[in-house]
């Protein structure tokens, strides 16, 4: 996964129901620290974590750090 111009490509992400928490939580390789939930939907839960990752790029790119 990696992030073209402002899309996020997706190459390899998990979701699964967690029976505990009662929600689906979706997750990626390529950004082990973030974790997106959504109670109701795994594609909404995707979709969230797809937002996490765009929103941390653009955080990356104003950090006046190179992004990786």
């Amino acid at each position: 996964m990696g992030i073209i111009g402002r899309e996020v490509c997706l190459s390899s992400f998990h979701v699964q129901w967690s029976p505990a928490e009662e929600v689906y939580i979706a997750r990626s390789d390529q950004h082990p620290g973030l974790a997106a939930r959504d109670e109701w939907s795994s594609l909404a839960a995707v979709d969230t974590l797809i937002d996490l990752i765009e929103r941390r790029g653009r955080h990356q790119d104003w950090s006046g750090r190179p992004a990786a």
